[in-house]
């Protein structure tokens, strides 16, 4: 599989839900995430790729999720993870759950989507609109959780005939039989797959790389 180029002017840096409930031990499902979690070093390895967007002046967006008060008491026709979040409350817009863990607060650098209430932005946030709207057309994809949210986002997003290059180590599952078979996912639907390592150094001279070709024309 060839390298997709990463181009400042056209390459954004995609995280969903660097949240609480999915990133810290005080989350409401720690008990099942909180091992890959851990395992993987997710929020060191999210901040590492943040930082070398930075660097590379690639603009970062966060999809997040969250639910009300309304929607965790008047929705129906719960799947199995919407039942598990509803349960647990899981994202509660007025608790700590639904905030940006610390390492990841927002910056000038980092653009936040609508929230999306199913797995996929494209369907449920502004995801698509705003990426069209800022010329973007490539996709740096990591975050939580890997067979969930990440899957869904990218499976949309090639759909949408964006090109995606999915971080596979910057994301974790409930349980490493959730996270093999996210994976063996993102090798069939992406574009190109890598490891935070493999892809941190081109992010962080996309900028140069950018008038580089620029100049050359």
């Amino acid at each position: 599989m060839a390298d997709v180029d990463i181009d400042a002017s056209s390459t954004a840096l995609l995280i969903t839900d660097p949240q609480v409930d999915f990133l810290k031990p005080d989350s409401v499902v720690w008990d099942k995430v909180g091992e890959t979690v851990e395992e993987n070093a997710v929020v060191e390895k999210l901040v590492s790729l943040r930082e070398a967007a930075r660097e590379g002046n690639v603009p970062v967006i966060y999809s997040p999720h969250e639910y009300t008060d309304d929607e965790f008491d008047s929705w129906q026709k719960l799947n199995t993870i919407d039942q598990i979040m509803f349960d647990t409350r899981m994202f509660d817009a007025d608790g700590t759950g639904s905030d940006f863990v610390p390492e990841l607060k927002p910056d000038d650098n980092t653009f936040v989507l609508s929230p999306h209430k199913q797995l996929s932005g494209f369907w449920s946030n502004d995801v698509g609109t705003q990426l069209r709207q800022r010329g973007i057309d490539t996709l740096v994809l990591a975050g939580m959780s890997a067979n969930l949210c990440v899957e869904s986002h990218l499976r949309d997003a090639v759909e949408n005939g964006f090109e995606v290059i999915t971080v596979t180590d910057a994301t974790a599952a409930a349980g490493e039989e959730a996270l093999e078979a996210a994976h063996t996912n993102f090798g069939f639907i992406a574009h190109e797959t890598v490891t935070t390592e493999d892809v941190t150094e081109r992010l962080a001279t996309a900028d140069s790389e950018t008038a580089a070709t620029s100049a050359d024309d």
